[in-house]
């Protein structure tokens, strides 16, 4: 990952493009902190696990935009800023004599 400005540059490797699809829809969907992902590049190369196996892998680099996150409103509360209302008062106990 690297950050400049606004923008987060992610580069990585996954099993296959259809994972680097979810991913991006995942950002673009799921996240109140990240903005329009882009595909920048993502191309197909192979990893070897051991002397005999090998693994075919989605190389990919991508950007998303950053934004701040806005508080999720909840129904009935009052707008930011504004001062809370007064609770009623408790009623007062006379102490046992």
């Amino acid at each position: 990952m690297k950050q400049e400005n606004q923008a987060v540059f992610i580069t990585g490797v996954a099993q296959s493009n259809e994972r680097v699809s979810e991913l991006l829809r995942n950002l673009a969907n799921n996240s109140p902190w990240l903005t329009r992902p882009e595909l920048v590049e993502i191309t197909a190369s192979t990893v070897a696990l051991s002397a005999r196996d090998q693994r075919r892998v989605s190389n990919f680099s991508m950007r998303v935009g950053l934004q701040r996150a806005t508080a999720p409103k909840v129904p009935g509360s009052a707008p930011a800023g504004s001062a809370p209302s007064a609770a009623p008062a408790a009623a007062a106990i006379p102490p046992k004599a």
